[in-house]
């Protein structure tokens, strides 16, 4: 099966049909029509977008570490009663703050005070404060469990894109073979018709010869009218084929497709041990099952964390003064340190909230991995059967050949035995209709055989790779 290298970062722009053209006849090979789908398709044009919302998601999750800085500004008119009158004063503040969360759960912290009031008086400090959870709420796995599941999150949906990229993919190749064997099919018709019109001047030649009954010629009329609805018959197909495979590409209706694909059966060699290994690392399906059983997992240890008492280390280091002016103020630092420890002891309706939450996440994990094993199973199989389909497939496609060529020696002797007055006009159009069956049931078997080496690409999760398409982002995502 040929690749084709399609590269999808920025080519989902819509590109709607051009109603005000003319119709044109278009040939396409199959990579361009995956070309046109993937470019043209709204659905996926749509999960392309929901994408980039999916990495801005990201990108905040990932800013959960990073220091945030704030900045206070702060202005305070006083008016006092006093026994001499009345007293006013302004006061004006700027606070700066750094904050900053850590893997370990815990916080730190950097905060400077600056007052400065009319006259009176003026202060600074700057303040450095740790606080770590040593129990409910500490460890590297609560604490960095948003940002695991974020990340968790994102590869799941980028394993849906491409899964919905692959379904598209599989889609249009089925269409456009769809299109390839109902082009073939009016191709066997036309010809059978010509053959029949062809035996007809035939047998017109023997009945002047005296060497036919003319009643005999009733039968390869009779034949010529059959041939002629089958071709209507397959005309109609054709067209249906040609919507079917326009609908999916997203072209104008009234474009005339026209494949350029040949149909070729080359042998695949498959191991199906090897097979079922490979899917399982590259079905989306069961890689986003790997990924909830991680987050389950995350989720009842988070659930454990939070059944445990509330046990913080603090510590604290100040260093300011105040004074009248702002230079007495900075002119000196007093220092004040301080670390403590702050428990807290749930209980009542609290500790009977956090088991059963506990409970629930332990549940939850056990269904998860029951679901993953019933989905290897199943994936197993899938993939064995999608195997033996092929090989079953090549072998029927390898004997519908050796049928059709049967066929046509078949009916070439007969002709030749008519010629001669050795055979009859019914014998001919039954061997006629034999080719007819023989030729379509070529078609047919080839091109259930491309089909079932797609459904196999399926399974195994590989349809990417075999059409070399790779799913990025699009201009401006990051």
């Amino acid at each position: 099966m040929r690749g084709a290298a399609l590269a999808l970062a920025g080519c989902l722009a819509a590109a709607g049909p051009a109603w005000g053209a003319e119709p044109l006849e278009r040939e396409l090979t199959l990579a361009e029509c995956i070309l046109l789908a993937v470019k043209n398709n709204r659905d996926l044009a749509a999960n392309r977008l929901g994408r980039r919302t999916d990495r801005l998601a990201l990108k905040d999750a990932e800013d959960t570490f990073r220091p945030v800085p704030t900045l206070g500004l702060s202005a305070t008119r006083d008016w006092t009663a006093t026994k001499s009158g009345r007293d006013e004063a302004t006061t004006l503040g700027i606070s700066p703050t750094v904050t900053m969360r850590i893997p370990t759960g815990g916080q730190l912290s950097l905060r400077s005070n600056n007052t400065a009031t009319t006259g009176n008086s003026a202060s600074q400090s700057v303040t450095f404060e740790f606080r770590q959870p040593l129990l409910k709420g500490g460890g590297t796995t609560v604490g960095t469990a948003g940002l695991v599941n974020a990340r968790r999150t994102e590869r799941s949906n980028v394993l849906g894109f491409e899964a919905a990229v692959a379904g598209l993919v599989a889609r249009t190749v089925r269409a456009y073979r769809s299109l390839i064997q109902a082009t073939r099919s009016v191709e066997i018709a036309k010809r059978s018709l010509q053959r029949a019109r062809e035996l007809l001047a035939v047998n017109r030649v023997l009945i002047e010869t005296g060497r036919m009954a003319r009643q005999d010629i009733v039968q390869t009329e009779a034949s010529i009218a059959e041939r002629e609805l089958s071709l209507t018959e397959a005309e109609g197909s054709l067209n249906d084929a040609r919507l079917a495979l326009i609908d999916i590409l997203d072209i104008d209706s009234r474009t005339r497709i026209v494949p350029t694909e040949t149909l070729r059966v080359e042998p695949a060699k498959l191991d199906r041990d090897r097979s079922v290994e490979l899917a399982l690392g590259n079905r989306p399906d069961y890689l986003r099952a790997l990924i909830g059983v991680e987050r389950a997992e995350t989720a009842l240890a988070v659930a454990g964390n939070a059944r445990q008492w509330d046990l913080d280390l603090t510590a604290s280091a100040g260093f300011g003064h105040g004074g009248r002016t702002l230079s007495e103020a900075y002119g000196r630092f007093d220092e004040d340190y301080r670390v403590g420890l702050n428990l807290s002891i749930p209980v009542g309706a609290t500790v009977d909230a956090s088991r059963r939450a506990y409970t629930r996440a332990r549940i939850a994990l056990r269904q998860t991995r029951l679901r993953i094993v019933e989905l290897r199973q199943s994936i197993e199989v899938e993939v064995r059967g999608a195997v033996r389909k092929v090989e079953v497939q090549l072998r029927r496609a390898e004997l519908a050949r050796r049928a059709r060529e049967l066929a046509e020696r078949k009916l070439e002797t007969e002709r030749l035995k008519l010629n001669a007055g050795l055979s009859s006009n019914f014998r001919l159009v039954r061997f006629e209709d034999d080719l007819v069956r023989s030729q379509n049931g070529e078609v047919g078997a080839t091109i259930a055989y491309l089909n079932a080496l797609t459904a196999l690409d399926q399974a195994l999760g590989t349809t990417l790779d075999t059409w070399q398409i790779e799913v990025g982002l699009p201009a401006g995502g990051r």
